[in-house]
């Protein structure tokens, strides 16, 4: 079983030999990693410096500049991803502390996730095992800049439920998938790739393909350390109940701004169900239409929780800007 892991890397000379050393020192990195692949988006510190030293040492690692002229983390990403060759593939944020586990553990909860597809397969002929995509997934601990514990749990901190990525119709309105935490096969990648740009983010992306069209499992254990600091560019900050007081406008807009991206990003979707023959999913739809509603019908779905929420805030948000949309 080989893996490519692709680190994405924008001027992360702080963090970055620490995250890639934990990688490193996983139990079954020799065995199982083939490719470490580093894209960088254009960084003007150490970063390269740091990777090319580390490299001298390791022949697994390779050192890709983003040539495809899109930029930001999830285009990244996706260039990143466009370069594997492996059958499963891990990703890795340029910041994070792999605990030494990560990589056995997740091995082992996907070749879970393949034996029941195989059973599956022999009552289901025309279904081949292989041709499944696949996704596990894991917790995380919640650090701060010099790993000092924050929370347990990221499901712990933002009060989101752990089994919330079992349906699909929560998981197309709140992603709880995080790419530094997965491991996934090449059907799922040819699925899901190219990733459009009304994606919000590759991972969220990665996540709504396997859910949609294959398996994705859980890891009710945290398998990294997740780095909280200010350069982050999405964290897991726990907002306080006096910041949502004062904060609360700001966050808001912020709130609006993510729920239009959503918007934009199940359009995509549909035109994905569309391209792979499947039928309409009904939240979907509704995420891609909801603006050409009425206030009426908008509220109906809200009181029926079709359009919903995990926590109080989010559900507070959500019908001040399904009025306002």
């Amino acid at each position: 079983m080989m893996i490519d892991i692709v680190l994405a890397t924008f001027n992360g000379e702080f963090y970055l030999e620490e995250q890639i050393k934990s990688i490193q020192n996983n139990h079954q990195y020799l065995e199982c990693i083939a490719r470490l692949i580093i894209v960088d988006d254009g960084s003007t510190d150490k970063t390269a410096e740091i990777v090319r030293l580390l490299g001298l040492s390791d022949t697994k690692i390779e050192w890709l500049l983003n040539s495809s002229g899109k930029h930001g983390p999830s285009n990244n990403f996706a260039f990143g991803l466009e370069q594997t060759h492996s059958q499963y593939i891990m990703l890795s944020d340029q910041d994070d502390v792999w605990q030494p586990d990560k990589i056995e553990l997740s091995i082992q909860k996907i070749k879970q996730l393949e034996r029941k597809c195989e059973k599956k397969a022999e009552v289901n002929l025309a279904e081949k095992a292989a041709d499944i995509p696949l996704l596990v997934f894991s917790d995380k601990e919640i650090v701060d800049e010099n790993l000092q514990l924050i929370c347990g749990s990221y499901f712990e901190l933002k009060n989101i439920p752990k089994d919330w990525h079992m349906k699909f119709e929560q998981l197309c309105q709140q992603n709880v998938v995080s790419g530094c935490t997965m491991l996934f096969n090449r059907a799922l990648l040819n699925k899901a790739m190219p990733i459009p740009q009304q994606a919000y983010m590759h991972d969220w992306w990665l996540a709504l393909v396997a859910s949609r069209c294959g398996k994705i499992a859980f890891i009710d254990q945290p398998l990294i350390k997740y780095r909280q600091h200010h350069n982050n560019t999405i964290g897991a900050n726990k907002r306080s109940k006096l910041s949502l007081i004062t904060q609360f406008n700001q966050q808001l807009i912020q709130f609006e701004q993510s729920f239009l991206q959503t918007i934009e990003q199940a359009k995509a979707f549909e035109s994905f169900e569309q391209e792979q023959q499947l039928n309409n999913n009904r939240t979907i739809s509704i995420l891609a239409n909801i603006k050409n509603i009425s206030i009426s019908q908008k509220i109906s779905l809200f009181a029926k929780k079709t359009i919903n929420r995990s926590h109080l805030f989010g559900i507070i948000a959500l019908l001040i800007v399904l009025l306002r949309i």
